[in-house]
């Protein structure tokens, strides 16, 4: 299915019908987390298009993978009320008549730079699998920006370079995780509770990434766990979600 280029359709009066239509559900109550869309009440999704329907929030307000985003950032807020808001700051910060599609490359790089911040404050941040971790992450980094900045001739052979560096780092941590990490697996309840954001970028990404994408993820994954172990589970998905929230409003309300 094809889907708008520009978002809100270029259009102001689609931009306020949308942000109406999302405030009267507010102002009635009937926003609420855990449910697509159902006897007028439900989600930001669906109390944005009055249907649970990815489809058509693309076809009329932003990207496909946006409205993925916006969804588990609004499920995993801390209550609905704190959901309804950031629905309603959303809808307001995307502006009329712009391609959002550079914000998930940002947004990636961001998320990439913070697990590099994270790696490097571990107590393990000079062993050799970690200083692998961060070379493949960087790797990813600079593929992300120069997706970004349209510089790649040749897409393919770069973006399988960095598959196979982030690959060799993901074995490499599987194989220290092992035999190192005693809390691995709490660590890793924490890593897939913080990063089902990933599915949506995974989402967003496949579209530009190819074969790269899964090897590359499974090196971001592998370093977020080593990463996360540090905090409680509740405590690292509250933060997070927070900043997702918080860096994808930025970015999105500055997009040009």
């Amino acid at each position: 299915m094809t889907h708008i280029t520009l978002s809100y359709n270029n259009d102001p009066a689609t931009k306020l019908m949308f942000q109406k239509r999302f405030a009267d559900h507010v102002a009635a109550d009937e926003v609420i987390q855990g449910t697509g869309f159902n006897e007028g009440k439900g989600c930001f999704i669906g109390c944005t298009m009055n249907a649970y329907s990815h489809e058509s929030f693309a076809n009329q307000i932003g990207p496909l993978w946006l409205a993925h985003l916006a969804d588990k950032i609004f499920e995993n807020m801390s209550d609905r009320q704190t959901g309804a808001q950031f629905g309603i700051d959303l809808l307001a910060a995307i502006p009329v008549g712009v391609n959002l599609d550079k914000v998930k490359w940002q947004l990636a790089i961001l998320r990439h730079k913070k697990q590099i911040e994270q790696l490097q404050s571990s107590a393990y941040a000079s062993e050799p699998y970690m200083l692998q971790c961060i070379a493949a992450i960087e790797q990813v980094i600079q593929y992300c920006n120069d997706m970004l900045n349209d510089n790649f001739k040749d897409k393919q052979s770069a973006a399988e370079c960095a598959a196979k560096s982030a690959e060799c780092a993901a074995k490499s941590a599987e194989c220290a995780a092992k035999s190192a990490w005693s809390a691995a697996k709490s660590a890793e309840c924490a890593a897939k509770s913080a990063w089902s954001a990933a599915k949506s970028a995974e989402c967003a990404a496949k579209s530009a990434w190819s074969a790269a994408w899964s090897a590359a993820w499974s090196a971001a994954k592998s370093a977020e766990s080593a990463a996360w172990s540090a905090w409680s589970a509740e405590s690292a998905k509250q933060t997070y979600w927070q900043w997702e929230r918080d860096t994808l409003l930025e970015l999105v309300r500055n997009c040009k």
